[in-house]
């Protein structure tokens, strides 16, 4: 259980969502209220145990909470922006766009690359049958 203890001033900490995981990386500025309200490096507030933000009044939360920092965080919050990135990029994305067709296929072959040098899911993974499996 995460308790007030866990966290220091200067101590690097992750914003979890309570569905996706890692949201966020942030740094604990100070603490204030007495040591009960924890501020972080991206302005927000939390109680000093980091199971709610310091605003919330009621008494069912089912926010974000803040945790320890663990090395595997910062991956997965890098790999979960980009993702998003490359959503927004490619939502707004239509022949009108001003981006130029070299362009487009330079980040095409990248993905291509990318996708080229994954490992190939055996039937079981992909989840086909014996007849989808022979094509």
């Amino acid at each position: 259980m995460t308790t007030a203890a866990n966290f220091a001033v200067g101590a690097r900490v992750t914003i979890h969502n309570s569905q996706s995981g890692p949201q966020s990386v942030a740094v604990v500025e100070r603490f204030t209220h007495d040591k009960r309200c924890m501020v972080l490096s991206d302005g927000t507030e939390w109680r000093a145990d980091g199971r709610r933000q310091w605003g919330f009044r009621g008494s069912y939360y089912k926010g974000p909470v803040v945790l320890p920092f663990e090395p595997s965080d910062e991956a997965y919050v890098g790999k979960r922006r980009s993702i998003g990135a490359l959503r927004k990029f490619t939502d707004g994305l239509t022949m009108d766009s001003t981006i130029s067709a070299e362009a487009l296929r330079r980040i095409l072959d990248v993905v291509e690359r990318e996708t080229a040098a994954l490992p190939k899911p055996t039937a079981v993974e992909s989840h086909a049958t014996p007849d989808q499996a022979e094509g």
